[in-house]
């Protein structure tokens, strides 16, 4: 394992996408023992380390998810190369936990401060189990033991919940409110106090994550009747961007995605944007907001170039969705075409890109949001999906309905109003209407809980645009959306239960050893070869 186990405190505020006001970041040493740290500075760096770990996962897990198309294997895109970051700096994030932890211990006042650390930490390490099944946990972070063991997957699980109880009792025994809330205290300009209520809610719908993934039915009967949980937009647990480029603090799909100057080096996949385009009797009505198309030409019309070099080809899916939103299939390892500036990118939301009005012209032409997005880690439609499957799949008391229904109009609320679009392509109420009115026809039509657990998931899938662990974890647990197509080559190869353990950490831990991308986190129960 990394060195990230010894006790020292790297201040990386200057990641931070907002203008922090209210708190001096001049004079912070590189390096300070426990007994000098300033309990602020531990927290704020956790909180940021936090952001940005959330948003390597969602880099690491869109292309296998098919948000964009996957231009490699399945064995490249897992392997022991593509959690190093994450890895290291969810250790971080515990580390500096630790840390507070132990200061904490002398000084009772700033249990709120540790709450939230408790909170961030267990939500960092259940990425990890999620992504890897067994690592270091109980031995990680002690300076005295560079080998430490890995603890069971299921082991570890249960501890971060019983920290997840811990930190509600740390915040309801607050004495000290936290000055530098980045979740629920800031816009855009300014930082407030931290907020008690969104921190248990937090918590608690973590909890509901994590027993999701464990099919505790009895714990999740319980989370559901306390009803403290994010259940409203309002309560969304999402970080906030900014239109700072130095130090660089835009959301990363604005960065990447061709608006900066240089070209979108990705795909958007086929698969999604035919998901949002056709795969009902109208347009999905995020479809503007998600996605900005660069340009008015069909990819077989445009004469600088062969940029279609599937068509006609059976192997592929769908090669071309039409209506000039250039993507590529699931898989498609060809050579890439000079299309930078052509092909479709990302959008208004998360992005903080454009919105999609017919103009057609390069992402960096366009008026913007100059990538002040989001990162929405964890929003209340994805807790109504939750409970519809909870209550599909576990049995747990109520109806789906209208769990799916809600989940599926707070996601709209939620990009529709992202910003005020004034053009006459903007989505309508009666846009969202039509869509509801859709899927709601198709649930109350299928015959059997696995096709209306098929509908809940893809629902869920559409709304988790920008956060593609929900999605992975998933279609890890129900096997949905059914929709999601194989890769168009090297289909033998398996769909990625979890990710090779960095390579770092084996090569320098003698307690681990790396495992194939076959192996199942202990929650996923389902056989192997079931998911593509």
């Amino acid at each position: 394992m990394k060195n990230t186990l010894i006790y020292s405190l790297i201040i990386t505020l200057l990641f931070s996408s907002c203008e922090i006001t209210n708190f001096d970041l001049q004079d912070n040493p590189n390096s300070i023992t426990p007994a000098q740290v300033d309990p602020n500075y531990i927290l704020n760096d956790i909180q940021i380390a936090f952001a940005k770990n959330m948003s390597r996962f969602f880099d690491s897990t869109d292309q296998i998810m098919r948000y964009e198309s996957m231009n490699d294997t399945y064995a490249k895109t897992a392997d022991n190369g593509s959690l190093n970051t994450e890895w290291e700096v969810a250790y971080q994030i515990r580390n500096n936990y630790l840390i507070l932890d132990n200061y904490v211990t002398n000084n009772t006042d700033y249990t709120f401060h540790r709450g939230i650390a408790r909170i961030l930490n267990a939500y960092s390490m259940s990425n990890l189990v999620d992504f890897l099944g067994d690592i270091p946990y109980s031995e990680a972070n002690d300076p005295k033991n560079m080998n430490p063991a890995q603890d069971n997957d299921k082991d570890i699980y249960d501890q971060l919940l019983n920290e997840l109880d811990l930190a509600i009792t740390d915040i309801n025994n607050a004495v000290l409110i936290p000055p530098t809330d980045l979740y629920f205290g800031r816009s855009i300009g300014s930082i407030g106090n931290a907020n008690p209520t969104a921190w248990i809610k937090v918590a608690n719908t973590l909890k509901l994550r994590m027993y999701i993934n464990m099919g505790n039915t009895s714990m999740l009967e319980e989370l559901i009747t306390q009803n403290n949980l994010i259940t409203d937009p309002s309560e969304d647990f999402e970080f906030k961007y900014s239109t700072i480029n130095e130090p660089e603090s835009r959301h990363p799909y604005y960065v990447d995605g061709a608006y900066t100057g240089g070209d979108f080096s990705s795909y958007i996949g086929n698969n999604f944007m035919w998901l949002l385009k056709d795969s009902k009797t109208s347009s999905d009505p995020r479809l503007r907001y998600y996605l900005y198309r660069q340009i008015g030409i069909h990819p077989q019309d445009d004469n600088s170039g062969n940029f279609l070099k599937c068509e006609n080809n059976p192997i592929f899916d769908f090669c071309y969705v039409g209506d000039f939103y250039w993507g590529r299939d699931h898989g498609d390892d060809d050579s890439r075409p000079a299309d930078g500036y052509k092909k479709t990118t990302y959008g208004l939301y998360p992005a903080g890109g454009a919105f999609d009005d017919n103009s057609y012209i390069r992402a960096d032409k366009t008026t913007n949001l100059e990538g002040k997005g989001i990162l929405p880690i964890f929003l209340s439609s994805y807790t109504n999906f939750l409970i519809a499957e909870a209550i599909l799949s576990y049995g747990v008391s109520g109806d789906a309905l209208p769990y799916l229904e809600q989940g599926i109009r707070h996601s709209m609320r939620k990009v529709l109003a992202f910003e005020s679009v004034t053009s006459i392509l903007a989505a309508s109420q009666a846009d969202v209407e039509a869509y509801v009115s859709f899927v709601l026809s198709e649930y109350n039509a299928a015959t059997t809980n696995n096709e209306k657990l098929d509908i809940i998931v893809r629902e869920y899938y559409l709304a988790s645009y920008g956060n593609s662990i929900e999605s992975y974890n998933g279609y890890r647990r129900t096997g949905y959306p059914s929709i999601l197509k194989a890769p168009i080559y090297n289909k033998s190869i398996p769909f990625p239960r979890t990710y090779a353990l960095p390579k770092d950490a084996v090569n320098r831990n003698s307690s681990i050893n790396q495992r194939p991308i076959t192996n199942q986190v202990f929650w996923d129960t389902n056989p192997a070869g079931f998911i593509h």
